[in-house]
């Protein structure tokens, strides 16, 4: 037994330094072998958001905070076995601060871990700690201002803009707060031509519309729905009916001027169709008892037809109108006897009559003198040939009662409604009458009733 214990030992001890290197030598080249075939690799990782936790603390308090000078970001390296970094994604890197460490300095130590292999994993970050704005909170209730930007097809204008919610809620830390002026909701209309109604991001401004982005500040609406009114527009004329007449001997002479002649009215394309100009009657243009032009500053809104606006906003509706008056003017002409002639109409003549115009029936030049009077250029610019009397036989006929015209005279009123300007009148003051003889149509004969050949 001693003698096999003998030989054991003598086995192992023989060259020992040999058999140690080759220990050695094997451990190495195991080493070796598994660092090439699986070698520790490095991976990084950026813009991983720091999770906040256990800030219940802050906000409890009636504080808020906010994380700055960009810390709320890592970048992180990581190392570990090849084998082990080629199932590691962003999303399993996590990297979390805990509020209960927050430092009197209002910093928080990060601390990185991933959700694999974590044991197996070492981890480098740029930073080493977030950092944080502590202050009291602010609660504020803003209207909600709403607008529009862009612009809709030509012809078209913005009648009006409305959202669903006019009020938001925002809480946040003081100092942002009080530097919001107002919050907007401002929806893209740019070529439309027709109503729309879209849901619009609020976004909050200070009062230089500098936009205020900050994730501590918080809105109890993201979003609201606004209306905007599309309309179409047209542009027309203006026309003025004067009220009341000038004094004794003065007349309008029809030029009325406005500044602006036209205007641009807003409304929805079937109503505009329907427009063709806008007449308006004012009592501020009463011409009563005026010897001179007559200029008046009229308001034309409340004549605006149901269903149209101004299209532009900064007209404020005044407008300048002026009348034009000078002196009345009389004439007297001249009308020659192949003017006048007897109207018969709803009662005509029977064929065995014929009429004659008695007062010029013996003589073709006869004239029959007619004042008429109007503004002086329109009382120039008539020619006396032009003008048409006629004798209305029909009044006639009514006023005597008659069953049927029959031989004999009838004295009717002239009646001068022919080729005069509408600025022009016949003075009233003379009755215009001429009588007409009715007589039997006689036949035609030869001298001694028999045809010479």
């Amino acid at each position: 037994m001693k003698s096999k214990i003998r030989r054991l030992t003598a086995l192992i001890t023989n060259n020992i330094g040999i058999k140690l290197l080759a220990l050695i030598v094997s451990l190495g080249l195991w080493f070796v072998v598994n660092n090439i075939t699986d070698p520790v690799d490095k991976v990084k990782f950026n813009n991983i958001a720091v999770e906040i936790i256990n800030d219940e603390a802050i906000t409890d308090s009636g504080k808020v905070y906010e994380i700055i000078d960009n810390t709320g970001t890592v970048n992180v390296e990581v190392s570990g076995k090849r084998s082990v970094l080629s199932y590691i994604t962003k999303d399993n890197i996590k990297a979390v601060a805990d509020m209960e460490e927050l430092t009197f300095m209002n910093t928080i130590g990060i601390e990185v871990s991933s959700t694999r292999n974590n044991s197996d994993l070492e981890f480098k970050t740029n930073i080493d700690s977030v950092k944080l704005s502590i202050e009291d909170m602010k609660r504020v209730q803003m209207i909600i201002s709403t607008s529009t930007s862009g612009e809709p097809a030509d012809g078209y204008i913005v009648g009006s803009v409305s959202s669903s919610q006019n009020i938001v809620q925002l809480s946040g830390p003081e100092s942002v707060i009080d530097q919001i002026d107002h919050v907007a909701a401002v929806a893209n209309i740019d070529g439309y031509s027709s109503d729309i109604s879209t849901s619009v991001e609020l976004k909050l401004y200070d009062a230089d519309e500098n936009e205020i982005t900050s994730s501590s500040v918080k809105m109890n609406i993201a979003t609201v729905n606004v209306s905007v009114t599309i309309l179409a527009t047209k542009e027309v004329p203006l026309s003025f009916t004067p009220a009341d007449e000038p004094a004794d001997g003065y007349i309008a002479n029809g030029e009325i001027v406005s500044v602006p002649e036209t205007v641009m009215l807003a409304g929805k394309k079937s109503v505009l169709d329907t427009v063709s100009k806008l007449t308006i009657s004012d009592s501020a243009l009463s011409l009563a008892d005026e010897t001179e032009d007559v200029t008046a500053i009229i308001n034309i809104k409340k004549y605006l037809p149901t269903g149209t606006q101004l299209a532009d906003s900064s007209f404020n509706g005044n407008v300048s109108v002026t009348v034009g008056i000078e002196p009345l003017v009389t004439r007297e002409l001249s009308i020659p006897a192949k003017n006048f002639a007897a109207g018969f109409n709803s009662n005509g003549l029977p064929e065995n009559l014929e009429a004659a115009l008695s007062a010029f029936e013996d003589d073709e030049d006869a004239v029959l003198t007619v004042t008429i009077s109007g503004t002086e250029a329109a009382v120039e610019a008539v020619d006396e040939d032009s003008v048409i009397g006629v004798i209305d036989m029909d009044k006639v006929f009514e006023s005597l009662e008659l069953d049927e015209w029959s031989e004999g005279s009838y004295t009717g009123e002239v009646v001068f409604n022919f080729k005069l300007p509408e600025d022009v009148t016949v003075e009233t003051d003379t009755a215009y009458t001429l009588t007409v003889e009715l007589r039997e149509i006689q036949d035609d004969e030869g001298d001694d009733g028999s045809d010479d050949e």
